[in-house]
């Protein structure tokens, strides 16, 4: 049978298919429930009545894959909504904020006069030559000037002495701290507050996790590690607490707001220690509330403490939250990390002003050969002097901008090319808000004035949560999988009728049915064959 079939001239087959394919497609136009296909045959119907129902059908096909398309890239492009929780939830589930404080007043008069010293130097009278350490503990001071107050072009304290000079200089924290309560209880400020490294110098912060949870050591230069936290955290960003911790877990966390759940810390600035020449007019402490996996910085925002006030500071935790099933869509589509998905070099745990550090350090370093003292450096990395300062200021600016136009360009590769510092999934905001009055700590009862109390100013300041309870704020997608199919098979049965039964019956028509048809054909033309064969030996055999 196969050896006749290939013997078919071409063209007979060619008739066989075109046969084959009218008949699929009127036995598929007489049976499916596809809107407006059953009017295009039938012998009743005239050509023009056929020309408008065909138009009917290709506007409604149109209408319907333009809706389909919208819904499609909706959900391609944004398929995450950001709204509050139905519940309310407890800041006994997250850890009081990392509070960083940095005193405005970075030396001791008995250590360095800058005003004078700085006067010296500029008029000539006084350079390295003569006082070689004077001169560059006043070289690594000016870093930490708000001004640019030394054009000169000398070279300043190079790898790791203008930490040592920094560290050598500050204040000593005992002679800072008066009194801390934690709870309502007295502890020693020494033990809770740890030193740091910010853009402002040394500075002391409260409740930051250990540099051996924050950092990889091994990418880092031995300086950097100034954190002498030493316990271990029992916090993650994206599960919060261990379970059964309890309420000595570390990072600290409180049952209750109010005053029964706050930091309250007493601070001193010596009276022949405040200088106004490195800054403005403001004396006092500048002090930042942030999450204690994240490196303290206070450029993006802080409070002052003003000498001899006192400040109440009330905390509202905005927390964000995702849900399993945002989890599931890649970081460019739910516009978040989590905060161990997106590897740091210097850090081990993600988060946005984390990654935010760590671009501006390698921007820094690409664009001037060197880092600021403060930032995070591998082993080797050469700290900028004085004169790379405006290369400094020049890089961050350059970050700024290629931040914003990483966000405009929404299409386009420099993210990825760039910093890419996506917010993270699970993160936590302290927002805060700040009421002062005058202390007349002197007259204080609470306060015991001694004779060395009289040649300072006095500053206090209470942290507390404003409320037990929160209402946080969830990533959810906006769209699942079955809302999808729901929403394109609405619109296939609004403008076309179609359901899955006419999907797979369409799919039978192309495939199952031709194979049919061409099957019976076969198997017909083969039984003719063979009549036309039988009738043609009898013939034979007559004639015979």
């Amino acid at each position: 049978m196969s050896n006749d079939v290939r013997k078919e001239p071409v063209a007979q087959r060619k008739q066989y298919f075109y046969q084959h394919t009218k008949q699929v497609a009127a036995e598929f136009c007489e049976t499916t429930p596809i809107h407006g296909i059953s009017h295009l045959i039938g012998r009743n119907k005239l050509l023009v009545e056929r020309i408008w129902w065909i138009l009917l059908f290709v506007l409604s096909l149109y209408f319907c894959l333009i809706y389909m398309y919208s819904i499609v890239e909706k959900w391609l492009d944004n398929p995450i909504i950001v709204s509050f929780d139905r519940d309310h939830s407890s800041i006994y589930s997250v850890p009081f904020p990392a509070v960083t404080i940095c005193p405005e007043t970075k030396v001791k008069a008995s250590v360095l006069n800058v005003s004078h010293t700085f006067q010296l130097v500029r008029s000539g009278k006084l350079n390295e030559s003569m006082d070689g350490e004077r001169v560059r503990k006043l070289l690594a001071l000016l870093q930490l000037c708000e001004h640019d107050l030394y054009d000169r072009s000398e070279t300043a304290t190079e790898d790791n002495d203008m930490l040592k000079l920094l560290r050598k200089m500050a204040i000593p924290s005992f002679e800072i701290f008066q009194s801390c309560f934690w709870k309502g209880h007295p502890v020693e400020c020494l033990d809770v507050f740890k030193t740091s490294l910010t853009e402002k110098g040394f500075c002391y912060s409260f409740n930051t996790i250990a540099n051996n949870d924050l950092l990889r050591n091994e990418e880092l230069d031995p300086s950097y590690a100034f954190n002498s936290e030493k316990r271990a955290s029992h916090w993650n960003l994206d599960f919060g607490y261990q379970t059964g911790v309890g309420i000595n877990a570390f990072p600290h966390r409180v049952i209750t707001g109010g005053y029964l759940g706050s930091l309250a810390v007493s601070l001193l600035v010596n009276k022949s220690d405040v200088d106004y020449f490195c800054g403005n007019s403001f004396q006092g402490f500048k002090v930042i509330l942030h999450m204690p996996n994240e490196h303290p910085q206070l450029m993006h925002q802080f409070f002052r403490i003003p000498l001899n006030k006192e400040l109440i500071v009330t905390v509202v935790p905005h927390v964000t939250s995702i849900g399993p099933r945002a989890q599931q869509y890649r970081p460019e589509q739910r516009h978040c990390f989590n905060s161990r998905e997106r590897h740091l070099r210097f850090f081990q745990i993600y988060t946005q002003k984390n990654c935010e550090i760590e671009c501006l350090t390698n921007y820094t370093l690409k664009l001037c050969g060197c880092v600021r003292f403060w930032m995070p450096r591998s082993p080797g990395a050469p700290i900028c002097a004085l004169r790379d300062s405006p290369c400094c200021r020049k890089a961050l600016s350059l970050v700024h901008k290629l931040q914003a136009k990483a966000e405009e360009a929404e299409d386009s590769d420099l993210p990825k090319q760039f910093c890419n510092c996506l917010p993270t999934c699970n993160n936590i905001e302290y927002h805060w808000q700040v009421s002062q009055a005058a202390w007349d700590w002197q007259n204080d009862r609470l306060v015991a004035v001694s004779p060395v109390l009289e040649n300072v100013h006095q500053s206090k300041m209470i942290i507390y949560f404003k409320q037990t309870n929160f209402i946080s704020v969830k990533r959810n997608e906006i769209i699942g999988l079955s809302d999808m199919i729901a929403s394109l098979g609405g619109l296939l049965g609004l403008f076309m009728g179609v359901s899955i039964l006419s999907l797979v019956e369409m799919c039978y028509y192309c495939t199952l049915r031709p194979y049919a048809l061409w099957k019976i054909s076969q198997k017909r033309r083969a039984a003719s064959r063979s009549n036309r064969l039988q009738k043609k030996r009898s013939n034979e055999q007559e004639m015979r």
